[in-house]
């Protein structure tokens, strides 16, 4: 079988960061592109490269899972499964269903971008409204399939398994002998 995706099958899933990104992108794009109006043609180029370049190296500094965005961890683990889809089938109803939000989120996105290239705040917010109706709706049928995959795969099953160094309970535990002088 040819590896198409090798970083599908050996990569990690996305951080818990990476995906609070997920989330201020289409609006922080949308923004960008609406700072034409005082900024102009070219700083708004310069703003929204800037944007780009910002959401896609930021997530990269902050690997380590927080224990409070449980979610979104789990929306991290989901994606990776549902691009793994190819080594390792995923229910077909979820599939089709996230395919199917996939869809309208980038359509909505698309529908924003093009309403703040024209000046359009009704296309903007509607764009927006559809955009992260979709993409939350998406997150929560991400966090299904991570739980409904978990066990099925075994990869899936440590992605969230946190290594612990058990040396220093061990070292507690453990009775040095001492010497005393009589």
């Amino acid at each position: 079988m040819p590896n198409l995706l090798k970083t599908a099958r050996t990569g990690k899933p996305a951080s818990a960061v990476a995906v609070l990104f997920k989330i201020l992108a289409p609006a922080l794009l949308t923004a960008c592109l609406w700072s034409k109006i005082w900024l102009g043609a070219a700083g708004a180029s310069v703003l929204g490269l800037g944007a780009l370049v910002f959401l896609v190296f930021v997530p990269k500094f902050f690997e380590r899972p927080f224990s409070r965005l449980e979610w979104a961890r789990s929306v991290g683990f989901g994606e990776k499964i549902w691009l793994n889809r190819i080594f390792v089938p995923v229910p077909q109803n979820l599939s089709f269903r996230l395919t199917t939000l996939y869809l309208v989120f980038w359509a909505g996105v698309l529908v924003a971008l093009w309403g703040a290239f024209a000046t359009l705040p009704l296309l903007s917010a509607t764009g927006l409204a559809v955009a992260y109706s979709a993409q939350f709706t998406c997150f929560g049928k991400l966090i299904h399939l991570y739980k409904v995959m978990r066990d099925r795969y075994p990869l899936y099953r440590f992605w969230a398994a946190a290594p612990v160094n058990d040396n220093n309970a061990r070292a507690a535990n453990r009775r040095v002998p001492t010497r005393q002088s009589a």
